[in-house]
């Protein structure tokens, strides 16, 4: 391990998630645990539980008469959805690190809209659990955060190695630190005990060839990243023709299920917005 991953392992150590979070983490893994427990967990933090029954009333599910409970929430969505909404929120409150290279309000939104994104892909490709494909999109760049804030110098200099000569920013990035975003992003959900899967996407978005059996899936991610930065970049304008067609290929959509699942994005992107980044 090199002197800066020796060094990024450590300051990945000491962001924590919070205690809520923890708790609704011990209840997945109890078998006794039921809706109610979960419901009892999340209706002590009021600011969570707020949020929680935003997102569940949101576009993002659709559903089409309100939700006014926590146990009604848990009931509509399942467990393994509340979970991810729960990690989402909490790591989003875990990870506001002040940074002079990307404001964070641009940096959640555009990854929000690659877990969006990546959601509908995924149903669109009838991927089992689509529903996880929303907290990987949404999660997958978090090892930049934690190089803006950290390590910005560092970060800089991978971004100019990029510009200058036309790399990809993880290829820069291996050669300044030799690490990239997704090895950092990976190493902080390690610590955080998350999933395998959720680790291994992470850190093969950027190459999904090397993600082994779950290359669809994290090609789905990479091209969800690619049209969030292309949103980012355009307005919006040109997000559907700045993904390499090879990708594209790669997950057997066609370009108007991608611009449909990109408009959808938008749409629903914009609600939650509201919701999770207020």
């Amino acid at each position: 391990m090199s002197g800066i991953e020796q060094r990024l392992q450590e300051v990945t150590e000491l962001i924590s998630l919070p205690e809520v979070y923890l708790k609704v983490r011990q209840l997945m893994d109890d078998p006794h645990s039921d809706i109610y427990d979960f419901a009892e967990v999340i209706s002590v933090d009021p600011n969570l539980s707020s949020r929680v029954l935003k997102v569940v009333n949101s576009a993002y599910f659709g559903f089409p008469e309100p939700v006014d409970s926590i146990s009604r929430a848990v009931n509509m969505i399942g467990i393994g959805q509340l979970h991810n909404m729960v990690l989402g929120i909490s790591a989003i409150s875990s990870l506001e690190l002040p940074n002079d290279i990307l404001p964070l309000d641009t940096f959640w939104r555009a990854s929000l809209f690659s877990g969006v994104l990546a959601r509908l892909l995924a149903e669109q490709m009838k991927l089992a659990k689509s529903e996880h494909l929303f907290i990987a999109g949404l999660l997958h760049e978090i090892g930049h955060l934690v190089l803006y804030s950290k390590f910005p110098l560092q970060a800089l200099a991978a971004q100019q190695l990029a510009e200058t000569q036309g790399k990809q920013i993880h290829e820069a990035e291996m050669r300044v630190m030799g690490c990239h975003y997704g090895d950092i992003g990976a190493m902080l959900m390690a610590n955080w005990k998350l999933s395998e899967t959720l680790q291994t996407l992470t850190r093969n978005q950027p190459v999904p060839a090397r993600a082994g059996e779950l290359e669809v899936e994290s090609t789905l991610m990479h091209l969800a990243h690619a049209c969030a930065h292309a949103e980012a970049t355009d307005s919006g304008e040109a997000a559907d023709t700045s993904v390499d067609a090879e990708i594209l290929d790669l997950t057997g959509l066609s370009q108007e299920e991608l611009e449909n699942s990109l408009d959808e994005a938008r749409s629903i992107s914009a609600d939650m917005e509201k919701v999770i980044l207020a």
